[in-house]
């Protein structure tokens, strides 16, 4: 089939033509210069019934020099809206009017509840950011002691933005890194998860203007039952959680030396955790078997590491203290009828016939007749160049060359 020169002309002409009409864009697009990305969302409760507070960082003052006291932007890079509302959409869309800009969370990675509406119930939250399209439901989610709204105030010491201090906390491991989906994910079996708590105080800080600065720290975790906080944990329960959970990158640990009593420290890394559990007619049993590595960092113990039998006696000990943070952690779970750790989970996983027939009672076996066991094995693997400590080296006499 043969076509025309003019045929040919046309067919070319109307291609270009569909090629530039789809380079035009899209017809409702907004352009970045139209958009506000928020960076952190607080939740906390108030009297109209929830106080939503959003982060985000300001264009106009990111450019480098722009910084706060230098040129004629001033000020920080980033900034806070709050509102209050009936719940977390109304809040949200009074924030949007008061905006010359439209809000965007597709750079949302930290989520902070406040005590008071977590002790309440989180589901408001969670609905929200189920519900909105662009929220990250990945985001870190984090409970404070006091106002989450306070941590619009915390000191920006080590980054440029609060919500990046908050973040490093759980891609360090050294919180419970819990997540919205998580948060989501366990509300189908109850709703019973732990999430991170941070403390805000106040700390001297040399290098600022204001010397006196809002620090946030982590203080433990939370303990969540059908969605509401019930308890906590403190930091040394939390760890133990984090073994439970397979999360816990490094652990430095200090324990009383078998021999003298006096403090040798480690630090545990490749921490490995299994858990299986065996149901039988009137019992459940949760087998925890753990295993990591040690390396000596200080010893004020005479203790001869060098001597196998010394050697295995301090891992033993180093073991028990593993197994005593567990241990903790579970009880303080037990004690509130949560299925923190999602033992649940893996009755599901391996006897799906039997957790179907104690699925209704789950929360009061739990409670009341759930055994575990646990097994802690660590193992030291370096001791250091220095094998003994270095006040033995020295000896009783020794004195320092003035």
């Amino acid at each position: 089939m043969k076509y025309s020169p003019w045929g040919r002309k046309a067919a070319v002409l109307a291609i270009s033509l569909f090629s530039l009409f789809m380079l035009g864009g899209c017809w409702s697009s907004l352009e970045l210069n139209e958009r506000i990305f928020v960076r952190l969302l607080v939740v906390d409760k108030s009297e109209e019934g929830v106080q939503l507070t959003l982060g985000f960082p300001l264009p106009n003052r990111m450019i480098p020099g722009m910084a706060e006291g230098s040129g004629q932007a001033g000020g920080k890079a980033y900034s806070y809206v709050t509102k209050s509302g009936a719940d977390i959409g109304q809040a949200f869309r009074k924030i949007q009017v008061s905006l010359s800009r439209k809000i965007n969370f597709g750079q949302t990675r930290v989520i902070v509840v406040g005590r008071e509406l977590a002790e309440e119930g989180i589901e408001p939250v969670l609905e929200f950011a189920a519900r909105h399209p662009s929220l990250y439901i990945n985001a870190n989610l984090y409970v404070t002691t006091g106002e989450a709204k306070d941590v619009s105030t915390i000191a920006t010491v080590s980054e440029r933005f609060p919500s990046e201090i908050l973040s490093a906390f759980a891609r360090l491991h050294s919180v419970i890194d819990t997540t919205c989906k998580d948060f989501m994910a366990a509300n189908y079996n109850g709703g019973d998860i732990v999430v991170s708590v941070l403390r805000l105080k106040t700390q001297r800080i040399e290098t600022e203007k204001e010397k006196e600065q809002i620090w946030v720290e982590p203080v433990g975790a939370a303990i969540f039952k059908q969605g509401k906080m019930v308890g906590t944990l403190n930091m040394k329960e939390m760890r133990g959680g984090l073994w439970l959970l397979n999360k816990l990158r490094d652990a430095e640990i200090t324990i009383h030396s078998p021999t003298d009593g006096k403090d040798v420290s480690f630090m545990v890394r490749r921490m490995k955790t299994h858990i299986k559990p065996q149901v039988g007619r009137n019992r459940v049993l949760i087998r925890i078997y753990s295993k990591g590595e040690a390396e000596v960092i200080s010893s004020d113990s005479g203790i001869d590491l060098n001597n196998p039998q010394e050697l295995r006696r301090i891992e033993h000990s180093l073991s028990a203290e593993v197994t005593k943070r567990i241990g903790k952690a579970i009880g303080k779970s037990i004690d509130l009828q949560s299925d923190a750790f999602h033992f649940g989970s893996y009755i599901d996983w391996k006897y799906p016939r039997e957790w179907e027939r104690i699925k209704p009672r789950w929360r009061d076996i739990y409670g009341s007749s759930l055994d575990y066991a646990t097994r802690v094995d660590v193992k030291i693997k370096r001791l250091g160049t220095i094998k003994e400590p270095v006040g033995k080296t020295l000896g009783p006499n020794t004195k320092e060359e003035s």
